[in-house]
């Protein structure tokens, strides 16, 4: 396996979304060339980030998931509308979701499980979200505030909803731009 500089837990965009989301991408790269867009062929959820882990380490990580996956079944999600992290100054550009109680849970217990694996990430809110574009430098900030109508214009046109059927551990790599995140094992919600 190779050496990855973290790891999350997350649950994927179904398939029959993937042109959906990557032609959403580019939309979005339209209405502004100043954002970067995220990698589109691993759109997701973050569950719980973790930070660089060893090899010795994803049995355990794998058998903490394992335990706890009984929780999301039955859980719908709702993915559709804009939103952004960094109030008046946009991070990142992400679409909403709307979930259900039960990942909240699978959220609060898995990161409990799996907190001596723990990423400085897990102390921000949970806000589960499907994140479209970083826009971090100031042009693209001020780029976001003039296109911020046609984006939601945009993102609320989006409504795909879909029930929770696997919970998947990422590797992510960050030497690459950018960065990229591979599917490492996937977890069946039966």
């Amino acid at each position: 396996m190779k050496d990855y500089s973290s790891y999350f837990v997350g649950i994927p965009l179904p398939q029959k979304y993937q042109q959906d989301f990557e032609d959403l991408q580019a939309d979005v790269s339209q209405i502004s060339p100043l954002f970067k867009t995220t990698y589109p062929k691993t759109p997701h959820i973050t569950v719980c980030y973790l930070s660089k882990q060893s090899q010795s380490a994803l049995p355990e990580i794998v058998e903490d998931i394992k335990k706890h996956l009984e929780i999301l079944k039955g859980a719908k999600l709702k993915v559709g509308g804009l939103g952004y992290f960094g109030k008046d100054k946009p991070r990142v550009l992400f679409l909403d979701v709307q979930y259900p109680k039960q990942l909240k849970e699978f959220n609060k217990i898995l990161s409990k499980s799996l907190s001596h694996y723990y990423a400085s990430d897990n102390d921000l809110p949970f806000h589960p979200h499907v994140s479209l574009a970083w826009v971090g430098d100031p042009e693209a900030q001020k780029a976001f505030k003039a296109s911020q109508l046609e984006l939601n214009s945009r993102l609320e046109k989006v409504n795909w909803t879909f029930d929770i059927t696997e919970v998947v551990l990422y590797g992510v790599d960050s030497t690459k731009k950018p960065e990229y995140h591979e599917k490492l094992i996937v977890f069946a919600i039966e």
